[in-house]
This record gives C-alpha cells, sequence and structure tokens, in this order.
C-alpha cells in the first residue's frame, strides 16, 4: 500500500438507562462528535491525529478536500436517537416483581474515506437486557432488540416475551449435584462470545501477524469439521450491529475465519492488510475518533452445514432469532448440559486454552425434565473442541448486548454482536467443575 491519507468523523452517542421497580432509574449517555486523520506510510506505521468538533478540518497543517470537510461537518446536524415516552412507559411497567431492565442505545453517524473522499455510514442499535434472580440468589439474563422504528407495542411483545422466559427459567429447581459425563449443547445465540474468543481474536490479522495466533500459524490446514464454517462481517447481521464501511472508509466484507473446517483469512484493516500483502477486509475499527483503527470483529457467525446465508431473523428471547428452525441433528441421548450465559474467563492465544464460566447452566435429564445447576467452569483447548464439536442445528441464531462489547488493547466497549447455530461439544472434551472462585 502506497502513502495514504485517511479521514474518519463521528457524530454519535452510546446510551444506557435502567429500569427497576419503584421508578428507581438510573441513565447515562456518552456523547462523541470529533474527527481524527491517520496518515499510513504504507509499511503498516500510522500516525494518529485526532480533534474535538470540527476543528481538524481548520487545521491547514493536515489540509483535506473542501468536500470531505463538508461531509464531516454536515454530521453535526443529523438527530441521534433516543427512546420516546411510549418506550420508557412500557419499560417502567415491566420492571416489576424484582426485574431489572437496561436498555442500550449504539448509535453513530460517521464519515470515513481518505482525504479526497469520504463515506457517510450510519450505525444504530438498540437492545433490552432483562435481568432477574432467583429465590437462591442465583441471577440470570435475557436480551432482546428494541425496535428503533418507535414501534413500542412490538417493543413491549418482545421484552415481555423475554422476561415470561427468564422467570420460567429461574422458576426451575436446582439440581442437588453437577452430573459428569455430560456432552455441552449451545443453543442457537447462546455461544456467540465462545466462538467470539475462540476463533475470532486469534484471526485478527494484527494478532495473526505477530505470530502469536494458535490458528494463524495453521492458515489452510483443517482444525474442525467441514460442517463448519465461521465468518464476519459488517453488512451480514439481520438485526445486529451493520455498517457499510469500516472506520477507515473500506467497504465491509465477509472475512471467511474457519472455512469448511479449515483455517481461512485474518479480518484485515488498512495496515494490516500492507503488512500482509492482501486486500483489507474492512475491519478497521476504532472505539472512537480519539483512537487509531485496529482489525476487530463486527458481526461473528458460527454457520452449519451449507448455511452461509443461515443468519436467523425474527424474535426469541435470549436471541434475536428462533431458535429451533432449520434442519436439525439428534440432540444427545440421556442427558447433557446447556451452558447458557457464557462468559469469557481466561483465553490464551497463543495456545487455545481457555477457561469459559457459565452462569445459569440447564441440566436437562433423561426423563425429559430440567434443572438449573450452579455456575460452571468450562476448561479446555481450543483445537481439541474444535476438531470435535458435533452439529445439532443449521439455523443461526443472533445476539449480543448495545450496553457492552469487546475490549481490545484496552479499547472497551467497543460493541460487536454474534450469531451461531446449534453445536454440541461431546463430554470429555472439555473439564467441567462447579465454579469456586479464589
Amino acid at each position: 500500500m502506497s502513502r495514504r491519507t485517511g479521514v474518519f468523523a463521528e457524530h454519535s452517542h452510546r446510551l444506557r438507562r435502567v429500569y427497576r421497580e419503584r421508578g428507581a432509574d438510573e441513565a447515562r449517555t456518552e456523547r462523541r462528535w470529533g474527527a481524527c486523520v491517520e496518515t499510513h506510510d504504507g509499511r503498516g506505521h500510522v500516525t494518529h491525529r485526532f480533534a474535538d468538533g470540527a476543528d481538524l478540518f481548520a487545521d491547514r497543517t493536515r489540509p483535506v478536500g473542501a468536500r470531505v470537510a463538508q461531509r464531516a461537518r454536515g454530521l453535526a446536524d443529523r438527530p441521534l436517537f433516543a427512546p420516546d415516552d411510549a418506550a420508557d412507559k412500557v419499560l417502567r411497567d415491566l420492571a416489576r416483581d424484582g426485574t431489572e431492565l437496561t436498555l442500550g442505545v449504539m448509535h453513530q453517524h460517521v464519515a470515513a474515506g481518505d482525504d479526497a473522499w469520504v463515506t457517510v455510514d450510519e450505525r444504530l442499535w438498540c437492545t433490552v437486557e432483562v435481568g432477574a434472580r432467583a429465590a437462591d440468589g442465583t441471577h440470570g439474563t435475557e436480551v432482546v432488540p428494541w425496535p428503533v422504528d418507535g414501534d413500542a407495542a412490538e417493543g413491549a411483545e418482545r421484552v415481555g416475551a423475554a422476561v415470561a422466559a427468564l422467570r420460567s427459567r429461574l422458576a426451575l429447581p436446582l439440581a442437588d449435584t453437577v452430573p459428569e459425563g455430560c456432552d455441552l449443547v449451545l443453543d442457537p445465540g447462546r455461544a456467540g462470545a465462545f466462538f467470539h474468543e475462540l476463533v475470532g481474536h486469534p484471526m485478527e490479522a494484527d494478532v495473526v501477524a505477530s505470530g502469536t495466533s494458535y490458528l494463524g500459524r495453521r492458515a489452510d490446514l483443517p482444525v474442525a469439521p467441514g460442517w463448519l464454517t465461521v465468518v464476519d462481517g459488517g453488512g451480514r447481521a439481520a438485526r445486529g450491529l451493520r455498517s457499510a464501511v469500516d472506520d477507515e472508509g473500506t467497504a465491509c466484507r465477509d472475512a471467511v475465519l474457519i472455512d469448511g473446517g479449515r483455517v481461512g483469512e485474518p479480518m484485515t484493516d488498512l495496515a494490516t492488510a500492507g503488512l500482509l500483502g492482501t486486500a483489507p477486509t474492512g475491519h478497521g475499527r476504532r472505539l472512537d475518533y480519539r483512537h487509531p483503527a485496529i482489525p476487530r470483529m463486527t458481526h461473528t457467525a458460527a454457520l452449519v452445514g451449507d448455511a452461509p446465508g443461515g443468519t436467523g431473523v425474527g424474535d426469541a428471547p435470549g436471541g434475536i432469532g428462533p431458535a429451533g428452525a432449520g434442519r436439525r441433528w439428534p440432540v444427545p441421548r440421556g442427558e447433557w448440559i446447556a451452558p447458557l450465559d457464557l462468559q469469557l474467563q481466561v483465553m490464551n492465544i497463543a495456545t487455545g486454552a481457555f477457561v469459559f464460566r457459565s452462569y445459569t447452566p440447564l441440566h436437562h435429564r433423561p426423563d425429559g425434565t430440567v434443572r438449573r445447576l450452579p455456575p460452571l467452569d468450562l476448561r479446555g483447548d481450543g483445537l481439541t473442541v474444535l476438531a470435535g464439536l458435533a452439529p445439532v442445528t443449521t439455523r443461526a441464531v443472533e445476539y449480543g448486548r448495545a450496553t457492552k462489547g469487546c475490549g481490545k488493547l484496552g479499547q472497551f466497549p467497543l460493541v460487536v454482536t454474534f450469531a451461531n447455530a446449534g453445536v454440541r461439544i461431546p463430554s470429555g472434551l472439555v473439564g467441567v467443575r462447579e465454579a469456586r472462585d479464589g
């Protein structure tokens, strides 16, 4: 890549509003309006300068085209989404009997490109997280998208269904012991963070270029069954995070990270694409204009079989599409564990070793009944688990939270979304034990 001057401007906000019983609400808004200019020297080195507001475009020491400055300044006039009074009433009415609702909004107007031309893009995503506790203190969550077209009735239906699903789950009896020798079933829309960590970060180009990725050094080699494909792209999500261009103005496209079981291509921004001698995939992202762009995920989808276009659409508590649609393989006979509310504890990108915690695992028993289990830690090795996966359903369900995100290199939280089809981890591939901090 030859020397290039890049421009990024944004007018954005992040909104977090908590609704509790008896009106004990909280609200926090973070607004951004500013721009940056980055100079690429063609050898992977980047110089980054930023300024608040439109000050950067008055600085003649780093001139940009008049049309670029005009389009960037125009972002300040673009409105930012906020829930109306009808949405407030719906959410306050549903926050009862100990249920807590957290509304999250991420809305960006951006202009990204070079010193001669920028593309204007809009990213808008809104979710409601439902939280509640069981009688024994177990905390569980469900997340659904909130309609940004102002349809409060549709939002009430989605959130109401999520509240009912969560209360039903937390009302299940608690098992006396943790069963041994059970398969783990990662339900559609319930394991996005699993593939985000296990496949996504190791396939970001700066990690690959550093030589520290356990997947990057296995390029083109099989590491998973041929039915597994994992892709990431800003234009892929049906109701998750979408963007036409990345934060450097590169058109977003799918990067195929695992291609039919084989290690595929890394996600690149302009600098790492130049280092690797490839075309950028449109994964240059930044927390805001004050930060340089680095290669990061946007919407990561783990797909089963011939389902590259099968990202789930629709509405279901815990996801953004109906689990259970599409072709299904048999779930394990006897008993298995569904590890819900998965969160990463430890991940070694160089070796693939990991520890995830499931805060609300469910034990499906041979007689068809279901019991809640205490929080469980899942310890394993990425290569072993990827190679041993079995399919459950082709339908991939979307998932994510507008209030949370990824914390790579201290840029936290950058909003990301996920999708995954149903997969099974046969017993013995992952160590399962009751979580005991300390």
